[in-house]
């Protein structure tokens, strides 16, 4: 099934480009229709993006819908420039009470991912399933996933998280990693609420999901938390001590825990951090990251500040922590002012560097103000200095139809009401050399303005190390991040290279001493990629932790960092 995009040519034209500072964006593609909709009114609420699960080459996003009598988890593919059709769909077997979450990886570590999802789902006295596990079929370029009985997809393994019967319980936050080095992936729950309270649950399983014989094993269960929701659990090393920590913030007055991984399947509550701003009830919709912005080998914690109907777009950063057991709230510091005033704060934050210039980007929705920011570190000087960075509007949907409808940008405010929920940047999904950004609008206004749409794609214009209309050779060396990232045991990188020349990739620890070369000779221009093994150069496994990648070539020298996670 194959969805174009619907937007007037003039409005196109319009908007080749919303840009406040150096980074331009584009609208690539866009979504008008909700499919298998009985009607067409937008509860899409979730997209993950920047993966390529089958392997071909084209990458891939999945996003879902809910609050609807009927609600679906849909895979998008490219298939060409600009272009994306519907690949895979299923339809959740459960009535909806909030948005669905969403991950990807490999759960069972058999090699093989996996999609998994959640929907939350009142119990009304029986006990549903709340997760559900697709394991892709292994074919390159089949978009398969889960058994196929009858021709129709199927999950391989569903569960119930162990739950007493008539158990409200709304699991959203998924994320999979190995997050304890015990050389098996864990899948990390963040629970909105229900009946017990607001829950993190470490979860891992025996077995193999395709056989249909899998064990569950709860290593660790946070119950009780009270207070507002909370849709913000994430994982990161803040204190850069090589033990992972998985962050839970509750809308609740900015409230904060800390669960830091000691050891396998060893977790302790370290720090808790309750109600730090009192007079804004400030909370994330996955809206915490963690990142060494700066490359001085201290990370930074970066927090995009949901709130209710009015108060400050407010970003937040927690910074020079040695030890996540010692931070206070005074540690917890206002960091940026975004615009839009009342229009209720912001919504996911993702860090990425989109325009592949080796400088990181905090890309955050801004939900009913109708704008996505692009918040760009300068590359040098203390991130926490508000004027190390530049702001940059990637999208702004009141412009749009401002100029779609020759009115003025307050009138389009009363004509759309859009509620961008929910954004994950990209890769280059399309093969065209810039890098994508996806968002959704849960709140689509077809009835005052026939333009709107439930899900746009957006590229960074700007990514100009490709010269599409020459020969296709960089203008400039770019290193990219590796993918995955953390990784255990392997993970790829691209570089590009203006000019042919020698070339040496070295990876470092921390401390300075080679573990591994890449490469080290003659190169000719155009773009590459290499992938490290996890190995040394003497062949042994390396330990977990925090590598720096390095790149020498034409003169120029470019490192990146990336976490071995075993």
């Amino acid at each position: 099934m194959k969805k174009l995009n619907t937007l007037t040519s003039l409005l196109t034209f319009l908007f080749i480009s919303v840009s406040h500072a150096q980074n331009s964006w584009d609208i690539s593609w866009s979504l008008d229709q909700m499919p298998f909709a009985a009607t067409n009114s937008s509860e899409m609420s979730i997209v993950k993006a920047g993966f390529d699960t089958d392997e071909d080459g084209w990458g891939e996003f999945i996003c879902a819908y809910s609050d609807l009598d009927s609600n679906f988890i849909l895979m998008y593919e490219a298939s060409a420039n600009d272009n994306y059709d519907l690949v895979w769909s299923w339809k959740y077997p459960v009535n909806a009470n909030t948005f669905p979450g969403i991950a990807v990886g490999d759960l069972d570590g058999n090699g093989t991912v996996e999609i998994i999802t959640t929907m939350p789902s009142v119990a009304d006295g029986t006990n549903p399933p709340r997760l559900w596990v697709f394991e892709w079929n292994g074919v390159t370029g089949e978009n398969k996933y889960g058994s196929y009985i009858g021709g129709t997809s199927a999950p391989h393994a569903q569960w119930n998280f162990d739950l007493p019967d008539n158990t409200d319980f709304r699991p959203y936050s998924l994320t999979i990693e190995d997050i304890d080095n015990d050389a098996n992936n864990e899948l990390i729950v963040g629970t909105r609420q229900g009946d017990r309270g607001r829950e993190v649950m470490v979860v891992s399983v025996t077995g193999i999901f395709v056989t249909g014989f899998v064990g569950w094993n709860i290593e660790y269960n946070l119950q009780g938390l009270t207070g507002g929701a909370m849709y913000s659990v994430t994982t990161g090393d803040l204190d850069n001590d090589g033990k992972r920590e998985i962050h839970a913030l509750l809308w609740d007055l900015f409230t904060l825990r800390i669960i830091e991984c000691t050891g396998p399947n060893t977790f302790q509550l370290v720090n808790e951090l309750i109600e730090v701003f009192p007079n804004y009830d400030f909370g994330a919709l996955d809206g915490v990251g963690v990142a060494d912005v700066n490359n001085d080998g201290t990370n930074e914690m970066y927090v995009a500040g949901m709130n209710g109907l009015s108060g400050p777009n407010q970003l937040f950063m927690i910074t020079n922590t040695t030890d996540v057991s010692t931070i206070d709230s005074a540690d917890v510091k206002k960091f940026y002012r975004l615009p839009g005033i009342g229009t209720s704060g912001l919504r996911s934050m993702y860090i990425a560097d989109p325009d592949a210039d080796g400088k990181t980007d905090l890309m955050i929705a801004g939900e009913r103000n109708g704008q996505i920011f692009d918040l760009e570190y300068k590359g040098t000087g203390d991130p926490a200095d508000t004027t190390n960075w530049e702001l940059n509007i990637a999208f702004d949907l009141f412009e749009i139809v401002s100029a779609d409808l020759g009115i003025t940008i307050d009138s389009a405010q009363s004509v759309v009401s859009p509620r961008f929920f929910y954004g994950h940047p990209a890769q280059d999904m399309d093969k065209d050399g810039k890098n994508e950004y996806v968002f959704v609008n849960y709140s689509a206004d077809w009835v005052s303005w026939p333009a709107d749409q439930c899900l746009w794609v957006i590229e960074s214009g700007d990514l100009s190390n490709i010269d599409l209309k020459g020969n296709g050779i960089p203008k400039r060396i770019v290193l990219s991040q590796n993918y995955p990232n953390p990784f255990n045991p392997e993970t790829k990188f691209s570089y590009d290279l203006q000019k042919a020349g020698n070339v040496s990739i070295i990876i470092y620890d921390l401390l300075g001493r080679k573990i591994r070369t890449l490469a080290n000779g003659f190169n000719t221009a155009g773009k590459h990629s290499v992938e490290w093994d996890g190995l040394t150069d003497l062949g042994n496994e390396a330990a977990s932790g925090v590598y720096i990648y390095k790149l020498k070539a034409n003169g120029k020298e470019l490192s990146r960092k990336m976490n071995l996670v075993r």
